[in-house]
């Protein structure tokens, strides 16, 4: 509701033969108006429901008060009826301009759409204000000049439209007429509202209606207490008396004294210096809203940073536990421990490797290098396969940890967390076989490389081919010490170097794997948007609007 005030307000410019010079603080105020509108409060964080209250406050004071205050200062000065179920507020507005303006009646609630009664004078400058929206507009003459008398609805209607309303068009009030009875004015609901208004500048006065004559002189002391206490010592206060079962208007008599108040309060020039001691009155409030509300942004965009450290955090750490695992051996055990055993046993096709120098020597004289590179190259794809499943289920773990850390109450990320899925297993199994079937790939045309360096080395070239030394690294780096005995049988010094590139690929592998797990709590927490420095431009606004002041 407050877009479409905010929108009204941009547009709907008067003739420029009825508006004052610009005010300096018009494109201040506009730029704040942005600001605050695209401030975002996306965490549940402790106490973000009165942040969002407060900024939807905030934009609506601005977009249907301030602005079109400084925009054109002729309109008429908005008094706004409001309060609780059944106090008689259509009654009384439909008395005081001396026609039936407003819907009234002994249903609950009356007041279905608020309305606003001009002078017809002044109907075309209420036209082009924001209120326009909101409100059905009526003139009658009755109404004193330079105001305009709107009914709201009730602030504790059954509706929660109309207590949304209601609240709503309190915030548009240069002066708020706080209607109650003698049943009603200990209401806590009102009262609270009736306190924020006060605090935030608006000028009020309070009119206790229906009230029986033998309670008058108790109720009115009573209610002069509680205003004084509230702070409201000095706002008028209006007693009308009960008149009894009657239909229609009130008698002139009953309101005679409001309407009268409400005349002095009339002409251009006097309404013009109410509407400016309400906005004059705003101002604090208003500062304090942005300084409360760049809190609540920086403390956003904090709490945004935490979540960020914590995916990082844990991320980084599942990868590196995995890497240190996968080096004791998680990977070589089971199958491709049980495969070695089975090819590198006497008579096997990679015995040769396991019997030291001499046996290799004899091993080679045989000429099996088709079989030794088989059994050596089905070696690393064992170790493929077991990789797959360690990698797939350290990384289900590494999400489900962020997924945890991010799921306690006081992170805020509740509205986030029920956007993210977690991949299915056989998606991540997928992706991960994928990598490592590169990783495959890559580690043989390294191991051709190394064979096509070696070419001069007899010893390598009858041993095993590029296919076979493949498998004999992949074995190596899943932590095998048969693989990388045979490698430095083969290689030496130069075959440590071979392990540790091969390596150092899988561990991209790994920590490529991991950052996607950590990447789908980051992206949907990237799109939010929130920047650290957004709060500190809001005290910048506020710095700034206290200087024009």
């Amino acid at each position: 509701m407050s877009h479409v005030l905010a929108a009204r307000a941009a547009g709907g410019e008067l003739s420029p033969h009825h508006i004052r010079g610009r005010s300096p603080l018009v494109d201040i105020i506009t730029d704040l108006h942005s600001d605050i509108t695209q401030a975002d409060f996306p965490l549940e964080l402790p106490g973000v429901e009165r942040l969002r209250e407060l900024q939807g406050s905030v934009v609506t004071q601005i977009a249907t008060n301030l602005l079109p205050r400084l925009k054109q200062q002729e309109g008429p000065a908005l008094v706004v009826f409001g309060g609780s179920t059944g106090a008689g507020k259509s009654t009384l507005v439909n008395s005081l301009v001396g026609a039936e303006v407003s819907a009234a009646g002994v249903v609950r609630p009356t007041t279905m759409v608020p309305v606003l009664a001009v002078r017809p004078e002044d109907h075309w400058l209420v036209a082009a204000h924001p209120i326009a929206e909101l409100a059905e507009l009526t003139t009658a003459e009755a109404v004193p000049t330079g105001l305009g008398l709107l009914d709201a609805p009730d602030l504790d209607s059954v509706r929660e439209e109309n207590r949304q309303m209601g609240r709503l068009l309190l915030q548009t009030a240069d002066l708020w007429v706080f209607v109650t009875t003698a049943a009603r004015y200990g209401d806590a609901l009102p009262w609270r509202s009736l306190t924020e208004a006060h605090e935030r500048g608006t000028t009020i006065a309070v009119v206790l209606n229906r009230t029986p004559r033998d309670v008058l002189s108790e109720v009115r002391t009573d209610l002069l207490r509680r205003m004084s206490r509230s702070g409201l010592g000095q706002a008028p206060l209006f007693v009308i008396e009960d008149v009894g079962p009657h239909e229609g208007l009130l008698p002139p008599a009953a309101v005679s004294e409001l309407r009268g108040w409400l005349h002095l309060l009339g002409g251009h020039h006097t309404a013009r210096g109410l509407a400016r001691r309400t906005a004059q009155g705003v101002w604090p409030a208003l500062r304090q809203d942005l300084l409360d509300l760049a809190d609540g942004i920086t403390h956003q965009a904090m709490a945004a940073g935490t979540l960020r450290t914590l995916a990082q955090r844990i991320t980084e750490e599942a990868t590196e536990e995995l890497v240190t695992r996968i080096k004791q051996g998680v990977a070589i055990q089971g199958a491709p421990t049980t495969r070695w055993l089975a090819e590198a046993s006497f008579g096997g096709p990679l015995a040769v490797f396991t019997g030291g120098l001499q046996r290799v020597r004899r091993g080679w004289r045989d000429g099996a290098v088709a079989r030794r590179s088989q059994a050596a190259a089905e070696i690393g794809t064992e170790v493929r396969l077991a990789l797959a499943q360690v990698i797939t289920d350290a990384a289900a773990s590494a999400w489900q940890a962020v997924h945890e850390a991010w799921s306690r109450p006081e992170r805020g990320a509740q509205r986030l967390l029920a956007g993210i899925e977690q991949p299915s297993p056989a998606q991540r199994h997928e992706r991960v076989v994928a990598e490592l079937e590169g990783w495959a790939r890559r580690t043989e045309n390294l191991a051709a490389q190394a064979l096509t360096a070696a070419a001069t080395n007899a010893r390598v070239q009858r041993a095993i081919n590029s296919v076979g030394l493949a498998g004999l690294l992949q074995g190596a780096v899943a932590g095998g010490d048969g693989p990388a005995r045979a490698l430095r049988y083969l290689f030496g010094s130069s075959g440590r170097q071979l392990i540790a590139r091969v390596a150092a690929d899988l561990h991209r592998i790994i920590t490529a794997s991991f950052t996607a797990e950590a990447a789908s709590f980051l992206e949907p927490l990237d799109s939010l948007a929130l920047r650290s420095n957004a709060g500190a431009g809001l005290r910048l606004r506020a710095s700034e609007l206290r200087g024009h002041l």
